[in-house]
């Protein structure tokens, strides 16, 4: 089956909240109100965060959006803008603002958006200014392209549904490009664009201009690369030869702030778009992969990544990575991520159990 190039880790999200957390207050996610006599900054008021774990991570993105049907048009402009100005990445590693395009991108996965376009419409006149806004509008088509094409390949496509997809792609340009040098401040623009050259069949000199100066202006901004290899599967025309010197060149622009994590990442990302056994379809590496983990976990210790970890450890049978992964983890073991067939229970049984 074709798989778009629009995967997003949206179906993670359910188990990412399902993991918990502690209650944690900000500005944009106000706690409970301190008790009388307990001044602002006190113990036992709410205090903005060290760090955001991955249920937070999800919250913000959500809460823009609750923000503007609550008709509060300038909260998700200045939650984008901080977010992008800390540069502030959650406790599994990746960049809150990125949180904001998975919600975003979300909504408009249907093929009915009319609630959703009456709500825009207030946005555009109260905040007409507004760069996030100008942001939706190009996520919106982008999504919307692919609503109406479908997953199929091209061959089993009707004509008129690729004659809207070539429509509604060409609008998300005319947003992109209302947006201005303003919007490509922010990684969603690049984000965004990437996904339209790459559905528009964009000669791939000019699509790799556009990756290189994404890339280069957001080095470790997850999607801006998962986008890029995204069009090298053998799926879009490419090769798992091609996904994995993708991979390690990416490896090479980032190992000075991650090491080597961006190889696991990368090919974690490849794992939830290929049916098989990635150590057997692809070109992945599984020491290289675990090392990658290893370098990913010492700079983002959640549980989150350290499952996926445990995961992948499981998934390469490699038995006491495995085990030892799932003894660190106790009672707070949730693998299976991105992986049908592979769960807590099972893993432990291939880490344990005699063969």
């Amino acid at each position: 089956m074709f798989r778009s190039p629009l995967l997003p880790a949206l179906a993670f999200c359910v188990a990412a909240l399902a993991m918990g957390g502690p209650a944690q207050a900000q500005w944009w996610n106000p706690g409970p109100k301190p008790l009388p006599g307990n001044a602002p900054g006190s113990p036992q008021a709410p205090a903005e965060p060290a760090a955001y774990d991955v249920p937070l991570y999800y919250k913000a993105g959500s809460a823009t959006v609750t923000a503007i049907f609550n008709e509060d048009f300038a909260k998700p402009d200045r939650m984008h803008d901080e977010f992008l100005a800390t540069g502030k990445r959650s406790t599994h590693g990746l960049f809150v603002v990125e949180s904001l395009q998975y919600a975003w991108d979300n909504q408009f996965d249907t093929p009915e958006i009319g609630p959703m376009e009456r709500t825009l419409a207030q946005w555009a006149k109260a905040s007409p200014d507004s760069r996030l806004r100008r942001l939706v509008e190009a996520i919106k088509w982008q999504r919307q392209a692919w609503v109406a094409r479908g997953g199929g390949y091209a061959s089993s496509v009707p004509g008129e549904a690729m004659s809207v997809f070539r429509d509604r792609l060409a609008r998300a340009t005319k947003a992109l490009d209302s947006a201005g040098p303003e919007g490509k401040a922010s990684p969603i623009w690049y984000w965004v664009a990437l996904i339209v050259a790459g559905s528009s069949g964009q000669p791939a000199s000019a699509f790799d201009a556009l990756y290189e100066e994404a890339a280069g202006r957001f080095p470790s901004y997850h999607t801006i690369h998962y986008t890029r290899m995204n069009y090298l599967l053998p799926q879009w025309g490419g090769s798992f030869d091609a996904v994995d010197d993708f991979v390690r060149k990416v490896v090479e622009r980032t190992r000075e702030s991650e090491g080597e994590a961006f190889y696991a990442w990368l090919y974690v990302d490849v794992a939830r778009k290929t049916d098989g056994d990635l150590f057997k379809v692809t070109r992945a590496s599984w020491p290289r992969m675990k090392k990658g983990f290893e370098d990913m976990v010492a700079r983002y210790p959640d549980a989150w990544n350290r499952n996926l970890f445990a995961t992948f450890a499981c998934r390469a049978r490699d038995k006491e990575t495995t085990a030892r992964l799932l003894t660190e983890l106790g009672a707070a073991a949730r693998l299976g991520q991105g992986s049908p067939g592979y769960t807590t229970e099972s893993c432990r049984r291939f880490a344990f159990e005699p063969a």
